[in-house]
């Protein structure tokens, strides 16, 4: 009950009750960008390759000749300057802010950071230790997680070492982000994560180890619990560390009072001191995760105690539980990922203790600690072959999109509903009776399941009747997804100049927020790398990434080496490559996609000029897209765009072209007068970045369109814009909190 009372105080009472979500000095006073003075307590610290991360307690932020103060900063120090735990410091650099994310699904990571108390950072270049106070047992423990770092490194190398430190101590800086994508794309990412399978395997160990050796279990659960939170200390004190801790401390604490351990209990004391620790965790997925995972194992894997093969089961019983928590915060389902874990949980045990005994032989015998880190790395090697071999195989992972918080709710109380059912069932005296029960309770289990699956996985399908259009933001470059009626899938341009892997960050996740697991035809415009870089990343990343069916190019003719490379690409990884020129067009039912430019009478260079300009037609609704196109390439598509408009007066054309793209990202010298005049668009979308150095979009491009009383949509302002229509009315609507109609 206490839990419940916590979750809605969290849920309903905001920053009444959080502390964590209150607006801080800086927060009202500073913006990204500002430069600061920051003086606080290193509490933690962790190491890169070439640079290091300082977190400040105890903040005195000097801005503008005043004086701030902020719980809690982070420092990214270049100069990896020899500071220790308990130190303070002095940095001074530009501070950043975190953001919430641009687009639908993306990774927010201001609520990433602000459920650990921290709102800002800065890089800086040099750090000034003002205060040489230590604190000597949290500091020795970090020299020694770092000592034990080194003997991975140097018997396992550095990619199976850092794999091996992210399973053992919790340091996932270093490991392959291709490893770990694909660990977590096959449902196998918790190993990665300190929880209850390392502690019990190291809490428990040690206590009974040390119970047998002193005969007493008092002595023995005290010397267990503080190796175990000396364990926790080093390798990060997480959700699930602590979820395992509360629930080892109650299983102790039982056993040592010569009482029956109530996993219940142990649970729901575990969410309380989670909650009250870090109330904001209510919204993280690994909360979720962690303690759904152990009422699988506590409520639902009873109800096959009696079946053969129990981890099969086991893993089951998890799956029920936790499947609305990975639909709900990663979209889509690893198939095989049940089987796999019969693979890899079973052989964590043996990982774990051949990685423990080999760390310390190796410090005495190198031979011994050779031989069991040896075997280490043949189970590391066996994992990843078995997440390479099931990304392979066919519906490996099943994309849905997010579901509502609606259908997560009555997923759940189907799946009570059902356990209840059958705790009647087990609870019946008579034999008999139950026998008579039993075809009937499964008929009901089997209709009710799946009227929970139908509530919790959402349409893959347009919405009926529906065309969607989003201009994602990829900061400075452009990317537009739409989605038909029909449920066929369109992505036009892709790259960006200024977001890393913009495919990876920014497009793929937003398409697995709606549920879209594969782009049927995606459009390059023109070779610029702020409009292609992030398909080509796309296509790099095989079974990882999101599949494209065919790449549409503009003719040959305006090709550029960029155009021609990738062209090569998708056709050596199985994408078909179509020419689309002026005068073609897709029909996808009521869906028509005309290309417009480039045309043989363009005689120009390729390029921007070069782009290809697309019109959307579906039903009254009419969208251009348009590139780059800017000068030469802009009189042509505007010659183009009358001779369309008059050509489809016989179809029923309005007239009225409600969205444009404009080109360039809203540069001066694109979007001319002329162009408009011809096209007369009611609303306008910009793609760019925020802030950047080409000042995109010009203000005098934004006036000719305010001029003739178009309104305009802009990603740096607005995140990503969505358009709906059914082909007579339209809605249009931003991201970015409080942008948009």
């Amino acid at each position: 009950m206490l839990a419940v009372l916590l979750a809605a105080a969290v849920w309903l009472g905001g920053s009444r009750f959080v502390k964590e979500l209150e607006t801080t000095a800086l927060m009202q006073q500073a913006v990204s960008g500002d430069t600061v003075l920051v003086t606080g307590q290193v509490y933690a610290r962790e190491i890169k390759s070439d640079y290091q991360v300082l977190y400040l307690k105890h903040n005195s932020i000097k801005f503008r000749k005043q004086q701030l103060k902020e719980s809690k900063f982070i420092v990214y120090d270049k100069s990896i300057q020899e500071v220790k735990t308990g130190n303070q410091i002095t940095a001074e650099g530009n501070v950043r802010f975190y953001e919430e994310p641009r687009n639908p699904g993306n990774f927010n990571e201001k609520q990433y950071y602000e459920k650990q108390g921290i709102h800002a950072c800065m890089w800086s270049e040099s750090v000034i230790v003002t205060s040489g106070r230590v604190w000597k047992v949290r500091d020795g423990i970090f020299s020694f997680r770092q000592k034990w770092k080194a003997v991975l490194y140097d018997f396992m190398g550095e990619g199976q070492g850092a794999l091996l430190c992210g399973i053992m101590l919790g340091d996932k800086a270093d490991i392959d982000p291709a490893v770990k994508e694909l660990y977590q794309m096959n449902g196998i990412g918790h190993i990665l994560a300190i929880s209850g399978l390392h502690l019990s395997i190291i809490g428990i160990g040690m206590y009974r180890l040390c119970r047998r050796l002193c005969g007493s279990y008092a002595a023995g659960g005290m010397c267990g619990i503080l190796f175990l939170f000396a364990y926790i200390l080093m390798t990060g004190i997480s959700v699930s560390a602590v979820r395992a801790a509360v629930m080892f401390l109650f299983r102790i604490g039982a056993d040592m009072a010569g009482r029956r351990y109530d996993t219940a209990t142990a649970l729901a004391a575990a969410a309380c001191i989670v909650l009250l620790w870090r109330p904001l965790y209510l919204y993280d997925g690994g909360f979720w995760l962690s303690f759904g995972a152990v009422f699988g194992v506590a409520a639902v894997l009873p109800l096959f105690r009696k079946l053969p093969a129990q981890g099969l089961w086991a893993s089951v019983s998890i799956n029920l539980s936790i499947l609305p928590v990975l639909l709900y915060y990663f979209y889509e389902y690893p198939l095989y990922s049940i089987l796999l874990n019969l693979f890899v949980i079973p052989l964590m045990p043996a990982l774990l203790l051949l990685g423990l005994a080999g760390s310390v032989a190796a410090l005495v015998l190198p031979w011994p600690g050779e031989a069991a880190l040896s075997l280490c790395r043949a189970l590391l090697t066996f994992y990843e072959w078995l997440c390479r071999t099931a990304v392979e195989l066919p519906a490996a992972r099943i994309i849905t999109g997010r579901p509502s918080a609606a259908s997560v709710v009555c997923y759940y109380i189907l799946l009570s509903a059902l356990l209840l059912m059958w705790g009647r069932y087990k609870i019946r005296r008579n034999a008999g009776t139950r026998k008579k029960c039993i075809a009937k309770y499964m008929i009901i289990t089997g209709i009710t399941y799946a009227v929970a699956l139908f509530i919790l996985i959402p349409g893959t399908c347009g919405r009926e009747g529906q065309l969607e259009v989003t201009m994602l933001d990829v900061g400075q470059g452009d990317g537009i997804y739409m989605k038909a009626p029909s449920g066929r899938t369109y992505l036009f341009d892709g790259g960006s100049s200024d977001v890393r892997q913009a495919g990876k960050y920014r497009i793929e996740p937003f398409l697995k927020y709606k549920g879209t697991g594969r782009i049927d035809y995606a459009f390059i415009s023109h070779g610029d790398s702020d409009h292609m870089n992030a398909i080509r990343e796309m296509i790099d990343r095989g079974p990882l990434g999101i599949p494209i069916g065919h790449l549409v190019l503009p003719r040959e003719e305006v090709w550029d080496d960029s155009l021609t490379e990738l062209a090569a690409l998708a056709r050596d990884n199985g994408i078909k490559v179509f020419i689309m020129e002026e005068g073609q067009h897709i029909q996808d039912g009521g869906l028509s996609l005309y290309c417009l430019h480039p045309g043989g009478a363009y005689r120009g260079e390729p390029g921007n000029a070069a782009s290809m300009a697309v019109w959307v037609r579906y039903g009254r609704f009419d969208m251009l897209l348009t590139g780059d196109v800017e000068g030469e390439g802009e009189a042509a598509l505007t010659a183009a765009v009358d001779e369309a408009k008059e050509a489809w007066r016989t179809d029923g054309f309005d007239g009225i072209l409600e969205v444009l793209k404009v080109a360039h990202h809203g540069s001066k010298n694109s979007t001319s007068a002329e162009f408009l005049e011809a096209t007369r668009p009611a609303y306008g979308l910009i793609s760019a970045g925020r802030d950047n150095r080409y000042g995109h979009p010009h203000r005098d491009t934004a006036k000719r369109l305010e001029d003739i009383g178009c309104r305009l949509f802009c990603t740096p302002s607005d995140g990503a814009v969505t358009v709906w229509t059914d082909g007579s009315r339209m809605s249009i609507s931003a991201f970015a909190e409080g942008a948009g109609p």
